[in-house]
């Protein structure tokens, strides 16, 4: 007998074209890494489960296009989503100069979700100042995870943070339901 699913969750990936977000979910739903760039068209979905603290749950990942010619459809790719994660290229420093735009975009969509900042490529030498990243943590409060993708660093960390994240969430909504 298999067992039953208790949370459904949409996971989706914010962040400039090249940073790997592609690569990040391919490590993680595949445990694959593919070293040549392809942008994404549009979006893709992907289903994973994950157990945590004996609770299975199925993520459903979305790899949005990063190129501001699907900045439209974005927000249909929002809609619903129950968790997001920032990614960036730590040799790119301008992949993190528009991180309000895209978290503005987001919330407007969702309201208030989890969103966790991945720090990728960490596996080549950084040009993204430590303070800069500092700051912007601080700042939106986000947790930052430094991955990598290629050398699969943190990546399943990553969604276990994410996960844990949400389900407490969950649990949390259900309990003051319950009362």
């Amino acid at each position: 007998m298999t067992e039953q699913v208790a949370y459904l969750w949409k996971l989706v990936f914010l962040g400039e074209g090249g940073v790997g977000k592609t690569s990040l979910v391919g490590r993680y739903v595949y445990d694959s890494f593919e070293g040549d760039y392809l942008a994404t068209i549009g979006a893709a979905m992907h289903t994973k489960p994950v157990k945590v603290d004996d609770t299975l749950c199925k993520l459903v990942i979305w790899d949005i296009a990063g190129q501001d010619d699907f900045a439209q459809l974005r927000k249909a790719y929002f809609q619903n989503a129950s968790g997001a994660f920032f990614v960036f290229d730590t040799t790119r420093p301008e992949t993190i100069e528009r991180i309000d735009e895209w978290i503005d975009a987001l919330i407007a969509v969702t309201g208030k979700i989890p969103i966790v900042l991945l720090e990728n490529k960490i596996d080549l030498e950084s040009k993204v100042s430590p303070e800069k990243v500092k700051e912007i943590t601080k700042r939106l409060n986000l947790k930052l995870i430094r991955t990598s993708a290629k050398e699969d660093k943190n990546v399943e960390e990553s969604f276990l943070e994410m996960t844990r994240e949400i389900l407490e969430i969950s649990r949390a909504r259900k309990l003051s339901l319950d009362q």
